[in-house]
């Protein structure tokens, strides 16, 4: 693939993405360069790994890349953008929660740069994540479907309007995180219970990317397929009972809202959502 791409942060969400395009050989450690604030040891720690290019000349970064990837946390992104406000020329395509298309593209008022808006996962470790993107204003048709490609190396992608890229932060951006918890404590479960912790982590991972793999046909809703388990008297309905007394599914979705408010908080916006319409289909 003959790309090459610049990340400005080198975080979590970074290193999943370099290790997902390495891991798909498409992209090579050549076609990736990286910067980020201050933490020598950290880029050094990322070229030792994956044999990847890193650099704090400005010029240098804007001439590697094809597509500049704006990987800072929320609070730093003006920062990190300073150095380029006069010389961008590059696509900024912001992996970033909260953080507008207008309001990167108003941080360059004497160019029209080409932003795209985008929530990729951790998943791309292993190019199964799932990339909602939204597009700005000047983004052309090759642009766009660059960008699709690059993040389709590393797992799904969707593109929605931007006025439902917090809502994608909250579901597709920090979901793993409470199914990771969810497949945590499945495995104390299963421990408590007698089953060896390797073997429990195993039995655990396998269910869930089953169920997963089993939505995914789109032949049955979830509550169709867990309804389709439990028969009456049996195992899996006496479970399901303490689930719903402990108020599992209303939890989750306070769970998934908050997450949603707090990616509109970072953004400075307030939610378009009433919190007492969360749970109206």
């Amino acid at each position: 693939m003959n790309m090459n791409v610049t990340l400005i942060g080198a975080g979590s969400m970074a290193e999943a993405l370099i290790t997902g395009w390495l891991r798909s050989e498409k992209l090579l450690p050549e076609n990736i360069m990286v910067t980020n604030h201050s933490n020598n040891q950290r880029l050094q720690d990322l070229t030792t790994t994956y044999g990847i290019q890193t650099s704090r000349n400005p010029e240098l970064l804007l001439d590697h890349g094809h597509l500049f990837i704006l990987a800072c946390k929320p609070k730093d992104w003006k920062n990190a953008l300073k150095p380029f406000q006069q010389t961008i020329h590059l696509p900024v395509v912001s992996v970033m929660a909260g953080v507008t298309i207008k309001d990167i593209e108003n941080f360059f008022p004497h160019s029209h740069v080409s932003v795209i808006r985008s929530i990729p996962n951790t998943s791309a470790v292993v190019n199964a994540a799932m990339t909602p993107f939204s597009i700005g204003q000047w983004v052309t048709p090759v642009q766009r479907n660059l960008v699709e490609e690059l993040f389709q190396l590393v797992g799904e992608t969707a593109e929605v309007p931007e006025k439902h890229m917090d809502a994608m932060t909250a579901l597709t951006g920090t979901g793993p995180a409470y199914i990771y918890y969810l497949m945590e404590s499945m495995e104390i479960a299963a421990e408590k219970i007698g089953i060896d912790k390797d073997l429990a982590r195993h039995l655990v991972s396998q269910t869930l990317l089953g169920a997963g793999l089993r939505v995914q046909t789109k032949e049955l809703s979830p509550k169709m397929l867990y309804e389709q388990i439990m028969s009456p008297g049996g195992t899996t309905e006496a479970g399901f009972k303490v689930l719903q007394e402990q108020k599992l599914q209303e939890t989750m979705i306070d769970c998934i809202y908050r997450a949603y408010e707090r990616s509109k908080e970072l953004g400075n916006a307030k939610p378009n959502v009433l919190i007492s319409d969360k749970y109206q289909q």
